[in-house]
């Protein structure tokens, strides 16, 4: 989603600034987790953004979050983020530093940025201001930014139980486990990962269809979202590193970081609602 080059025109600014209509909000003032994901092997973690500056971010892992990972000097990690720097986006980094502090109860880390290209959608983190900003000038006033992510975020969730629906018969011609294995191997592993994403796309498209519905009001979506639910269904439910255990054949992952692929797009999103959530507040 983050890699297409950026355009001289967006590069010199794209919409004039004047045109924006948008409300600013103080990065220390957005306390609540975004999710990131750990380069090496897609495992997610919630971060707070703890400050910005024109080449790196500082962020912490509460002890408090429900995803959390260890995270390494050297690490590559993506934010998920739109983090706009003289309308230059970024949205990961390299760890540089990392450490406990005590005071707050947080794994803390630095990190390089790197990795520009253009957001979907007109909600960034600013440098310029040091403040996170929604630029709703693009869209109309019929239309909601937020029943927009909720329907894309249905799609892809729905797209990654489509690949495991041609996956499970793969991984049943591909395995080496004897034959009287692999069917408490499909029970155990394959149909409970597929039965918890099918259970996601239902949620995920009911919540979209009530949002479709009731089209909550910028200001009220704080009272309309669940933050914690909508993070349960837009996590990925496959650990790549026990299906690679699992089905020890390098020809299944590619479609595994396919599914990957699908995954950064879903926490994309959902790092855009919890920007909204906050503008809300």
């Amino acid at each position: 989603m983050y890699d297409t080059p950026m355009t001289e025109q967006t590069m010199a600014g794209g919409v004039d600034k004047d045109r924006r209509k948008e409300r600013r909000l103080d990065i220390s003032s957005v306390n609540l987790p975004f999710l990131g994901t750990r380069g090496e092997d897609h495992s997610s973690f919630q971060y707070l953004i703890m400050d910005l500056s024109r080449s790196g971010i500082g962020f912490a892992i509460p002890n408090w979050v429900v995803s959390r990972e260890g995270i390494r000097t050297g690490d590559t990690v993506n934010f998920h983020l739109p983090i706009n720097i003289e309308e230059h986006y970024y949205n990961q980094g390299v760890i540089l530093w990392t450490r406990w502090d005590d005071a707050i109860g947080s794994e803390t880390c630095g990190a390089l940025l790197g990795s520009r290209g253009r957001p979907s959608y007109p909600v960034s983190i600013s440098i310029e201001s040091g403040s996170v900003s929604v630029d709703l000038e693009e869209f109309e006033v019929r239309d909601s930014l937020l029943c927009r992510v909720i329907k894309d975020t249905a799609f892809l969730k729905k797209g990654v139980d489509i690949y495991l629906g041609h996956l499970i018969p793969f991984f049943s011609r591909i395995s080496r486990y004897p034959s009287n294995e692999y069917p408490q191997l499909k029970d155990f592993l394959l149909s409970d990962v597929k039965m918890r994403v099918r259970e996601h796309c239902d949620q995920l498209e009911a919540l979209y269809m009530k949002t479709r519905q009731e089209m909550p009001a910028q200001s009220d979506i704080a009272g309309f979202i669940d933050l914690e639910e909508l993070r349960t269904m837009v996590e990925s439910e496959i650990y790549i590193e026990i299906f690679k255990a699992a089905f020890s054949d390098e020809s299944v992952v590619p479609y595994l970081n396919a599914i990957k692929d699908l995954e950064k797009r879903l926490y994309f999103n959902y790092n855009t609602i919890v920007m909204l959530y906050v503008h809300s507040l």
